[in-house]
């Protein structure tokens, strides 16, 4: 039996991560399928979307960010060692990731943000 993650809603458009390596986007309004595309990896932990990204986390260890949207867009990909089996948490500006081996809390160094106007 197969792991599956959990589909993810965004401003009306559903993704779902397959077990190998497939991103699909659908539009929830009609069920047409907009986009599908690979990210590499296999997936049980469920996406999540923080800040206006969605983030992919393989069980492989690789994280995948891509912009909601109607057109597949990558922004970035960064890896941890031991693969994700869990789903992440965020809380504020700090995503919780449980890989195999170990818990880790992952945010943004509030000096290397942009000022706020």
């Amino acid at each position: 039996m197969g792991k599956y993650a959990s589909p993810l809603l965004v401003d009306g458009l559903i993704y779902t991560v397959a077990d190998q390596s497939f991103v699909t986007c659908v539009d929830a309004a009609t069920g047409e399928v907009v986009w599908t595309d690979r990210i590499e990896g296999s997936y049980a932990a469920s996406p999540i979307v923080a800040d206006g990204r969605l983030y992919f986390f393989s069980q492989e260890g690789k994280t995948t960010v891509l912009q909601p949207g109607r057109t597949f867009t990558p922004l970035a990909t960064n890896s941890l060692a031991d693969g994700f089996m869990a789903s992440p948490a965020a809380s504020g500006k700090s995503f919780y990731l449980r890989t195999r081996a170990a818990l880790y809390r992952v945010e943004a160094d509030p000096r290397s943000e942009a000022p706020k106007r």
